[in-house]
């Protein structure tokens, strides 16, 4: 009897230590979950883009993956603080300069550009006789003496005030803040009714593909010159998964392969489904396994 209770005793002691090992193991593999926080710009089809395809690539390489919509300066600040692990469309070295330098001890940017030819434009309809900046200037009554804007925090609104001083227009041309939805509607609305609207823009962007629009060329050089398209992570985060960071300094879009991503996110019901979507094309995905080599 004795030896009976002595082995029943045992039994459970061992049944209990398997148990507490199970727990700690189930721990533990929840540790290893490796999760991944993106920011991504609401209206901002080119940061919605790419945010979507790395979405969808990480996932696909054993990351959770979230996604938090958020404006530009909080997004950057969440990157610095470690909120946010990467921001995935830096325009440097001008347009968004104030926030990498701002945070340059916490944030990592990649090596280089995946893209490196992004411009800041005002555009209108295509039938517009106006075809230069300084030809909107000398007919702004025309277009009710404003330029209608994207979002107060973005790069290419702080530099606007600047172009519009280039062209000596200041009281000539008021700058309304808005949002890119916003501009892009009031866009299709001048095209629909045939008035004249000039809106803050750039370039590549879908709705050059998918709208009778055109860019007035700056005829004054009143921009900066074109910026590269830079990811950018959180420099801890960067340290923690050399996997990703390596991932990113290999991403490289052309001019094409950006505007049908756009455009093919723009169509679907998500960017995660655009995303895949636009992967399904054989030559996108050969693409996109050459920045997925190990680094």
């Amino acid at each position: 009897m004795k030896n009976t209770i002595t082995s029943i005793l045992a039994c459970a002691a061992i049944a209990a230590t398997m148990s507490a090992c199970s727990g700690a193991t189930t721990a533990a593999n929840s540790n290893d979950v490796k999760t991944v926080t993106l920011a991504s710009v609401p209206g901002w089809d080119d940061t919605v883009a790419v945010t979507g395809l790395w979405s969808v690539l990480l996932e696909e390489k054993g990351y959770k993956v979230e996604t938090k919509n958020i404006d530009l300066a909080p997004g950057f600040a969440g990157v610095a603080r470690g909120d946010i692990d990467g921001l995935l469309n830096a325009w440097l070295p001008t347009t968004h300069a104030t926030y990498a330098e701002k945070y340059k001890d916490d944030i990592a940017v990649a090596d280089k550009p995946y893209f490196g030819n992004d411009e800041l434009v005002l555009a209108v309809p295509e039938s517009a006789p106006e075809n230069t900046i300084s030809e909107l200037v000398q007919n702004a009554e025309k277009y009710d003496n404003k330029i209608i804007g994207i979002e107060a925090g973005s790069g290419e609104m702080k530099l606007l005030p600047d172009v519009v001083a280039k062209y000596s227009a200041q009281d000539k041309l008021k700058i309304v803040e808005g949002s890119t939805p916003a501009a892009l509607a009031a866009l299709k609305s001048g095209i629909d009714n045939h008035k004249p609207v000039v809106v803050a823009l750039w370039k590549p962007h879908w709705a050059f593909a998918s709208m009778p629009i055109k860019a007035l060329k700056d005829d004054a050089q009143g921009w900066p010159k074109p910026d590269g398209s830079y990811a950018v992570l959180n420099k801890k985060f960067a340290a923690a998964h050399p996997d990703v960071q390596g991932w990113m300094n290999n991403f490289k879009l052309t001019e094409e392969q950006y505007a049908s991503l756009m455009l093919t996110v723009k169509e679907a019901k998500n960017p995660t489904e655009g995303a895949n979507k636009w992967l399904e094309r054989p030559e996108n995905r050969t693409t996109a396994d050459t920045w997925l080599k190990t680094p």
